[in-house]
Formats: C-alpha cells, sequence, structure tokens
C-alpha cells in the first residue's frame, strides 16, 4: 500500500534461478521474461475501490459470518450505485493459510459471487508480506539476515525469504491454490501479485543494529542465488576476481558485498543489478503459479511510488522497466496527499512521476494504478490536507488522459487500526458518503459507458525523450558525495529528470523517459534525447548514443558524460567511451561549485533561438570546461572567466552539444527561465512545437491539454494547474478535416472556430477545473 511508504525496504532471495535473467545494467545479453498476453486486457477497463467485505483495513480480513453476505451486499450495491465497475478485495498468506495445507478462502469465493449478482468485477491483491507462524518453525533457516548478520525474527511481517527453497515453494502454491478458489466464477477478473515490491516490507527493521545501513538479505538461500547469477554472468570466478579484485578459489566462496571499499565497488554493482533481476523474476514466478491455473486472467503489480522518485540506495527497489516485462500490467501508487510528504505533489511533480510510469509500460499499451489516494493522509498524529472532489477529479483524469489501463482508489472505507486509523477513505467509516466518492463515482460512470473508446486509444508519440539511467545513480557505490557534502545518490538523477520535464512541461511539449535498455530499439523514434546526470553509463549504451547521433539524433549532454563505465572504472578520457568524438571536445578543467554558479551564453545561434549572447544560466555541482579542437565544433556558451562550457559539432547526419554542468539539476532547484529556454529552444530548433499550442490570458496562469489518439475520434484533457480562473486558447491541427466536437461528461456540443489553418478551441477554466472532450471525424 502506498502508505507503507518508503521506510520499509529490503531483502534478498531465492536458492534457485527459475527464470531467465533480465538485460543487464553493462547491456549484455539475458532473456527478458516475456509478457503475459491476456485476452481479458483489451476488453475491460476497471475502476475500482479497494474493499474486501466489512471495515477492517487491508492487508486484514474480515471472518465470514451469517450476516456477512447481507452486510457485505449492502456496500457492494452503494459501490456500484456510486459508479464504480470493480472492488479489490485481497487475501493474505498469514490469515489464508493458518494451518500448512489448509487454505479458508471463503471471504474471496462469498466476495466475488455478491459482486457477481450487483454486477461488479473483482480484482485481487495478494499479500505474502506477512506470513502465517508455521513457516518459519517449518523453516528455520529461511528468516531474513541483515548485511550485519541480524537475523530478522518475523512478527507476521515481514514473513520469510523468498529465495528459500521450501518458502518460495509454498507461497507460489498459495498462489495457485487462489487461483483455484475463484476458477469459474465470471465477476473475477484479475490479479495484483505484488503491492509495492520490495525485498523486506512493513517491517522497520532499519534501525536494528545500530547501523544508518542495513542491506538485505543474506541468509544462505539468496546467498547462493546470487552466487548463481554471477555465474551465469562471469562464466568463471577468476572473470569474478579480476572484476571484484578478490582471490576466490570457487563461486562456492563468494559473498555479497556487506560495506564499500576504496579499490572497487563493482560487487556492490553486481549486488544492485542482482537486485533488480531478482524482483523481476520473482513477480514472474508468481505470475506463472496464476496463470498455469487460470491463463486468461490479467495479472499485475505496482511500486510504492514512480521510480523516478526512488533510488538503489533504498535497499531492495525495483527497476519498474524490468517489472513490466513479468506481468500483464505493471504500476504505481500515487498518493499526492500522503501524510507521510512534506507538503502535497506538485503539479509538475505529479506529471513527471505519471509520464514515468507510462513510458516504463510502453511495452504493454498502459499501466494500472493499483492505488489511488481516497482520502486525508494519517500518520500517527500527523495528518495531511484534505482529499476534495475537485482532487479526485484531477488525479483520475490526469492518469486516465496519460494511458491509465486501471484506476484502483484506496481504499472505500478509511483505515479501521493501526498508525493510519481514520484516514485514506473515500466514505466515511460509518458509511455516509462524501462529495469525493461521488465525484469518483461519477468519473467511473463516464468510462464505464464509454469504455471502448478508453481501451482502443493510445499517448501519442513524443519527439523528445530524456534517458533514464539507473546506474547513474550508483556512481561511488556506497560511498558517494557532491562537493556539498551531500550523497550523489540523494536523488541527483532524479532531480536532473524533474527540471527537464518541467522544462517541457511547461511549454506543453510532451517527453518520454527512456530506458536505456530500449536505447536499440527506440532512439530511432526520437529526433531530441537529453542524457542527464550522465556520471556512469554502460560502454554498449555509449555505443547506442553514438549511433543515434550518426544516424541523424540529435543528443544534448550534461556534464562529466562517461565519466565511469558499468564497473565503475574511469574512462581514460571524458566525456568517455567514444563520446569526445562526437561533441568534439574532451575535458580540460572540473570545478566543484558550492551553491550555483553561471554559464554565460557566447554567440547567437540558431540552436539557441529563446537565447542572446549575454544571457546567463544557472550551473550546479560542477563546471565542465572543455578543450576544444576539432573544427566543425562551436563554442556556445562560456564560464565567467571564459572557458568553453556549451559545445555543438555536427556528426554524421546528426548533432550533439554538451554542456559543462547539470542545467536541468539546477532548474529543478533555482528555476532560471534561461535554463528552460535552453531545453524549449533546442526542441524550436528543431521543429518540436507544442501540440496543442495553447494561449493564455494570464502570464502566471498554467493550463495543461494532453490527447488520446483512437481509430477516427481523439479524447482531450484540458486542465487548469494554477490557482486563478483563466481564459484559454487552444489550437491544435487534427488529422481530419472536419470533425465534431463534445464534452464526454455532459453530452453537449462544443463549439470551436478555425484560425491559422488550426482548429480553436476557447475556454474559461476555475482553478483545478478538468474538461474532457470527445474529437470524432466527420465524413469520409
Amino acid at each position: 500500500m502506498g502508505k507503507k511508504i518508503i521506510l520499509f525496504f529490503s531483502c534478498l532471495s531465492l536458492a534457485l534461478i527459475m527464470s531467465p535473467l533480465l538485460t543487464n545494467a553493462d547491456g549484455s545479453g539475458g532473456v527478458s521474461t516475456e509478457p503475459l498476453a491476456s485476452d481479458q486486457k483489451a476488453s475491460f477497463f476497471p475502476v475500482s475501490v479497494w474493499y474486501t467485505g466489512g471495515k477492517v483495513r487491508a492487508p486484514m480480513i474480515e471472518k465470514v459470518t451469517p450476516a456477512s453476505a447481507a452486510t457485505w451486499k449492502k456496500d457492494l450495491e452503494q459501490i456500484k450505485k456510486l459508479g464504480f465497475n470493480t472492488v479489490r478485495c485481497w487475501i493474505e498468506w498469514a490469515y489464508n493459510e493458518k494451518e500448512e495445507g489448509h487454505y479458508d478462502f471463503s471471504a474471496l469465493r462469498l466476495l466475488t459471487d455478491l459482486a457477481g449478482e450487483v454486477g461488479l468485477k473483482v480484482i485481487c491483491q495478494v499479500y505474502i508480506d506477512s506470513a502465517p507462524e508455521w513457516v518459519g518453525q517449518k523453516y528455520p533457516d529461511s528468516a531474513f539476515v541483515a548485511s550485519n548478520d541480524l537475523k530478522i525474527h518475523s512478527q507476521a511481517a515481514p514473513g520469510y525469504c523468498f529465495d528459500h527453497p521450501g518458502v518460495q515453494a509454498k507461497i507460489l502454491n498459495f498462489f495457485s491454490e487462489a487461483a483455484r478458489a475463484v476458477k469459474g466464477k465470471p465477476a473475477f477478473y484479475g490479479w495484483d501479485l505484488w503491492s509495492e515490491p520490495h525485498i523486506i516490507n512493513w517491517s522497520e527493521v532499519y534501525h536494528l543494529g545500530n547501523l544508518n545501513y542495513l542491506q538485505f538479505c543474506y541468509c544462505h538461500s539468496s546467498q547462493a542465488r546470487f552466487r548463481q547469477w554471477l555465474e551465469k554472468k562471469y562464466q568463471t570466478i577468476e572473470a569474478v576476481n579480476e572484476a571484484w579484485h578478490r582471490t576466490f578459489k570457487s563461486f562456492s566462496e563468494v559473498e555479497p558485498p556487506r560495506f564499500g571499499t576504496i579499490l572497487t565497488y563493482t560487487d556492490y554493482l553486481d549486488w544492485q543489478e542482482f537486485i533488480t533481476d531478482k524482483l523481476a523474476e520473482d513477480l514472474a514466478l508468481k505470475a506463472q503459479a496464476i496463470k498455469k491455473i487460470l491463463p486468461e486472467t490479467v495479472v499485475t503489480s505496482h511500486s510504492a511510488i514512480p521510480g523516478l522518485f526512488s533510488q538503489p540506495a533504498w535497499d531492495g527497489t525495483p527497476d519498474d522497466r524490468k517489472m513490466n516485462h513479468s506481468v500483464d500490467y505493471y504500476g504505481v501508487s500515487i498518493y499526492p496527499k500522503h501524510a507521510g510528504a512534506l507538503r502535497p505533489w506538485s503539479p509538475f511533480f505529479r506529471a513527471a512521476g505519471i509520464d514515468f510510469a507510462r513510458s516504463m509500460a510502453w511495452e504493454n499499451n498502459g499501466f494500472y494504478v493499483g492505488e489511488l489516494q481516497a482520502g486525508y493522509g494519517v500518520f500517527g498524529l500527523k495528518v495531511s490536507l484534505p482529499v476534495t472532489a475537485d482532487d479526485l477529479r484531477d488525479w483520475m483524469w490526469s492518469l486516465v488522459g496519460s494511458g491509465a489501463r486501471a484506476i484502483n482508489i484506496y481504499a472505500y472505507y478509511p483505515m479501521s487500526s493501526g498508525y493510519e486509523a481514520g484516514g485514506y477513505g473515500l466514505v466515511d467509516l460509518d458509511g455516509r458518503i462524501t462529495p469525493r466518492a461521488e465525484a469518483a463515482g461519477k468519473i467511473a460512470g463516464v468510462i464505464n459507458r464509454n469504455m471502448d473508446l478508453f481501451l482502443k486509444t493510445q499517448s501519442p508519440p513524443a519527439d523528445v525523450a530524456l534517458l533514464y539511467n539507473r546506474l547513474a545513480q550508483m556512481a561511488g557505490g556506497q560511498q558517494s558525495f557532491t562537493s556539498e557534502g551531500r550523497p550523489v545518490g540523494y536523488n541527483s538523477l532524479s532531480e536532473s529528470l524533474q527540471g527537464l520535464h518541467r522544462a517541457f512541461y511547461e511549454q506543453g511539449i510532451k517527453v518520454d523517459f527512456l530506458d536505456v535498455s530500449d536505447l536499440k530499439e527506440k532512439a530511432k523514434d526520437y529526433r531530441l534525447i537529453i542524457l542527464p546526470y550522465p556520471v556512469m553509463i554502460s560502454r554498449p549504451y555509449i555505443g547506442e548514443l553514438i549511433k543515434y547521433v550518426e544516424d541523424g539524433g540529435t543528443l544534448l549532454s550534461e556534464a562529466r558524460a562517461g565519466w565511469l563505465d558499468e564497473k565503475g572504472q574511469a574512462f581514460p578520457t571524458i566525456p568517455g567511451g567514444g563520446l569526445d568524438q562526437i561533441f568534439g571536445c574532451r575535458e580540460a578543467r572540473l570545478l566543484p561549485v558550492e551553491k550555483i554558479g553561471r554559464m554565460i551564453i557566447s554567440q547567437n545561434h540558431p540552436a539557441l533561438p529563446y537565447l542572446r549572447s549575454g544571457d546567463e544560466l544557472d550551473t550546479v555541482f560542477f563546471e565542465e570546461s572543455f578543450e576544444v579542437k576539432d573544427k566543425e565544433a562551436e563554442v556556445l556558451a562560456k564560464s565567467q572567466d571564459g572557458e568553453p562550457l556549451l559545445v555543438l559539432k555536427s556528426h554524421g547526419r546528426g548533432r550533439a552539444l554538451v554542456a559543462g554542468s547539470f542545467p536541468g539539476l539546477a532548474y529543478h532547484h533555482f528555476g532560471n527561465k534561461n535554463n528552460r529556454s535552453l531545453f524549449t529552444g533546442l526542441a524550436a530548433w528543431l521543429g518540436i512545437k507544442p501540440d496543442p499550442e495553447i494561449k493564455l490570458s494570464s502570464a502566471n496562469a498554467l493550463i495543461e491539454a494532453k490527447y488520446l489518439n483512437g481509430p477516427g475520434y481523439r479524447l482531450l484533457f484540458v486542465f487548469n494547474r494554477g490557482g486563478e480562473k483563466v481564459k484559454s486558447q487552444l489550437l491544435m491541427i487534427l488529422p481530419w478535416k472536419e470533425a465534431s466536437w463534445k464534452d464526454l461528461e455532459t453530452g453537449q456540443a462544443v463549439p470551436t472556430g478555425r484560425q491559422d489553418g488550426r482548429t480553436s478551441l476557447e475556454l474559461e477554466l476555475e482553478p483545478q477545473q478538468v474538461r474532457v472532450f470527445l474529437i470524432e471525424k466527420m465524413g469520409k
């Protein structure tokens, strides 16, 4: 659940590698787990509330009594009346298999039958993070073990290590038995196999052992699995010794790293890569356990937060791109007003997170919102701002307009117990219907009545890609600090990406986040790729970027591109791996920036249409000046003492630019509009324009417009993200000569005009107002 937040991470598992390895950080081989196709994927759009019968909070389950059917059915009828088409129930290993081999799925069966009677579908969330006591008694060697050899005694949570062969077999059998319990029930639709995957969940164990940094799992089963992973990667123990600077005689001697050293951190990089491979493989195993009983059922899972905001230093964090390979749909929890956050999510933060989830799910043609916040947050005595009806309208349409294929609202009733008691409910605990419940239900109704329209849409392609290179967060291994003393891994990559995304978002230009593992297949789809925070990047991916430029693409890189490779070893020249050849320069000087520095535009240039000579951009962390010897390379900006800081060079059929700092990161922190103009001006130079173009009555207004394309129609979503009423004009080019417009929620026709050969739509929007339009082709 999204409310567990990011405090409760970590531990590794599995003794036998039972599914194929995924692509490694070095770009090498590995057969990806095949996405699991399902006929049901394209036929239904779930809009659900979390409800499992009664008022107990997840993962607890109310015992079935003679009164349960009537009470639960009354709730289900109300959920249906509000407009929802699905309920999302849950099962828990600790409750449903209290004795080994004795399964009690009576609540799941009853709820599914009742849901069918009132016309609702059912999605089931499976929890194995809390385990029955007999597991530890049967397998005393299955407890999680920390990097300091501390054994974690389960208190229902965190359960036991999935890497243990006996535990793994019991867990997978539990999944299969659950599938058998609903087999043949027409109301049952699908599964979420893993809520917010991590090695350890629901257990605040990181203060144990008086250490600031614990890793998991170091049990004998996890270590055995890691050794097998290493053997697949390196083939020989001699190759491991060379990479790790060790003297092992056999793989049986190898253990995962427990701390960093000054010599090398290749062992740490391998450990982190293993963790992400393992999590994806574990998810695939769970999917297979369900699919062998119900081949056509939909299987899903979801992360705690968009992966853009997480990092490997939070031990046990999944790689969203890899997880997408293992299920029909992978997704995310969205809690914009979580009680654990310092403030509500800004429109920029939320938009970046949603776009990241969408981008990582491109192969699955959509993503699932596993949890969407229903009510105000509670964390002990800390409470968030209220969640309003306008919030839910904004959040739900934002997700649907980004290509979500399911919205699961957490939860129907507020939490009944625990440190979140009273929070996160759509209705009150006594059942009183709230305005936000009615608002969410109305949107669910609109989706249900127009389901075919939504299911046949696709998000339009973007011309700009922001490269997501997870490896960059691991530069320096376990001890990574900036010149300011702040850990480098502390979201520096994320903040660069957020700054870049915001720059384009503010100007209405759509961008994708492109995972480095997809460069070979997808780089050609983009006219501009931006490489943020590129301090550590694998050699094969550098090769793909060079090919992209040679084939006609435009690449902009931030500072110290290719400083380190996938082993953590320094390239002899920076930019490294051959990037110096496409940029036409090499690093000449590197200076730390105490807080904020300056990059000064040195000439008027077509590549910088929104900047003029003398304009100043902010720099941060480093200023890397360049030695420029290539006669074709042009210096576009300099440091305050006149050294080259921004260089452009044509290479092959494309162009490459390198900036000697982190202008995206600086824009995230300081908001200098000249930094934004660097990025959006470069897009304009390449002919990339906002779609639609938005003209505003106020310079301070922020209107977002996004659309989905269907066969012969378009769904347009328009949001007022600002705090004031605003008049706006949208100008867009449609693929048809004539089209009809209507408000999808009201059904009323919408008048439009023509201007400069484009369709013109004039709107007046209240703060936080959302409008959704159906645009349909007319004639042949």
